[in-house]
């Protein structure tokens, strides 16, 4: 979650100038673990080491966190230009399980048999019980420089909150048209960066798939040897809401979960489905490169500005 959206969630009364810290919330952790964030690609079980070819033309994790750091201490800057003493929450403190859209880890269900025998369909505690950030409670006047418009107070019909636009100056500054927030997404170039091709090509590719040949032929093979368990699941998505998921797992969730992933190796399910959906996403590649290759290029353009602004 970006600073942004932390802030704009919990906008409370504040005075102006004063510091609004963003803290852990008292836990012996660290704010930011990069140990926890997640690889490239898997590092064990089916999927150990397995990259799709769209992956290239996607923003890692990594990325994402250096973007929306770069844009926090833009922000804080910019902030600091109006007398405002503010810091905004930080990124990476709360990683997701996979580094990509892609999510190799589980895009053909479940594949880390070490993990499962664990946790079941769940994730590990690193994953969900992560340190919490105080989110600054900004005044009426922080949030319209911060924003360039002012504090939601309420929501409208369409479940988007309404504001009005803010005051042009504050304290005879100019305010940013889209505030602090848009002033430092100008100077990364964020707003420049669309991957909705991407992600839709990633989507396609994966129910293409299901529909080859010798995919279909593996997932029948995976659904007979579930039924041979005592399961009837057509494909891992079944066999996942073949159970209730608790926290922690019970013995029948971790059963169907080492079920689901020791049928796989028995069929090559995951090896079959992932080599039939690389040819798909090779011509996909090929049939919309220009645009790929675009959209690629003005991310790195975007992270290495960030990179710069975080030393500047």
């Amino acid at each position: 979650m970006t600073a942004t959206v932390s802030v704009l969630s919990a906008c409370g009364a504040g005075s102006a100038g004063s510091p609004a810290a963003a803290r852990p919330v008292a836990q012996n952790k660290p704010l930011v673990d990069k140990a926890n964030w997640p690889k490239a690609t898997p590092q064990r079980g089916l999927a150990k080491g397995l990259s799709l070819p769209l992956e290239d033309y996607m923003q890692s994790y990594a990325d994402t966190v250096t973007l929306d750091d770069a844009a926090r201490h833009l922000q804080e800057k910019c902030m600091a230009d109006y007398g405002f003493d503010v810091r905004l929450t930080v990124a990476g403190a709360t990683p997701p399980p996979n580094d990509n859209d892609a999510n190799m880890e589980r895009r053909y269900g479940l594949t880390d048999r070490e993990a499962a025998q664990k946790y079941g369909y769940g994730l590990p505690e690193e994953l969900t019980d992560q340190p919490r950030q105080k989110v600054p409670d900004l005044s009426e006047e922080q949030v319209e420089v911060l924003t360039g418009h002012s504090k939601p107070t309420k929501v409208g019909p369409d479940g988007a909150p309404v504001v009005k636009k803010a005051p042009a100056t504050y304290k005879g500054k100019q305010i940013h048209a889209k505030g602090c927030i848009g002033d430092a997404d100008s100077k990364l170039g964020k707003s420049a960066i669309d991957f909705q091709l991407v992600s839709e090509l990633n989507g396609q590719s994966f129910l293409q798939s299901m529909q080859v040949p010798a995919v279909k032929e593996a997932l029948g093979a995976w659904s007979r040897c579930m039924k041979g368990k005592g399961y009837t699941a057509a494909t891992p998505t079944d066999s996942a809401a073949l159970v209730q998921h608790t926290d922690p797992a019970s013995q029948q969730e971790i059963d169907i979960a080492l079920a689901e992933i020791d049928c796989k190796q028995e069929t090559d399910l995951v090896d079959i489905w992932f080599k039939e959906e690389t040819k798909i996403q090779k011509q996909q590649i090929a049939d919309h490169k220009a645009e790929l290759t675009t959209a690629k290029e003005k991310n790195t353009k975007a992270v290495a500005a960030a990179d710069a602004a975080l030393k500047s």
